[in-house]
């Protein structure tokens, strides 16, 4: 099972940054190919991305729920989602920084820089809303 891992350091206030990752109505503004994501009324995420779930080498629409669980005394946020590739992660705030992990059951091509750009929108997002 792959294990990708970026780290990133912290800037900005960690209250602020932590609000912004545990709100998951931002996870498209953070996460390239998630095009919605909007929080159910269970307390699971209902999320819409543009990917090749099948890998087929086509991009195709994919809807699904996950849960997505804040922990704001460990300032972590972890996620799962059913399916064939057991995909789930976690985002935290550290006393390094931010680290953002995904697991799952294949190597997909792309995903480190994937989780690398995803941190960097972070911080650049709140940059903007300073």
């Amino acid at each position: 099972m792959p294990t990708y891992t970026a780290t990133r350091p912290l800037e900005g206030d960690a209250d602020e940054y932590f609000d912004y990752i545990s709100d998951p109505e931002n996870l498209p503004a953070y996460f390239p190919r998630m095009t919605e994501a909007h929080e159910l009324p269970d307390g699971k995420v209902e999320t819409t991305a543009h990917v090749d779930a099948d890998r087929d080498g086509r991009d195709e629409t994919v809807t699904s729920e996950a849960t997505f669980d804040v922990d704001r005394a460990a300032r972590e946020i972890t996620w799962s989602a059913p399916g064939p590739h057991d995909y789930h992660g976690s985002l935290r705030l550290t006393e390094g920084g931010v680290e953002l992990t995904i697991h799952t059951t294949s190597d997909f091509p792309g995903m480190q820089e994937a989780l690398d750009g995803s941190l960097a929108s972070i911080a650049e997002n709140l940059a903007a809303r300073a």
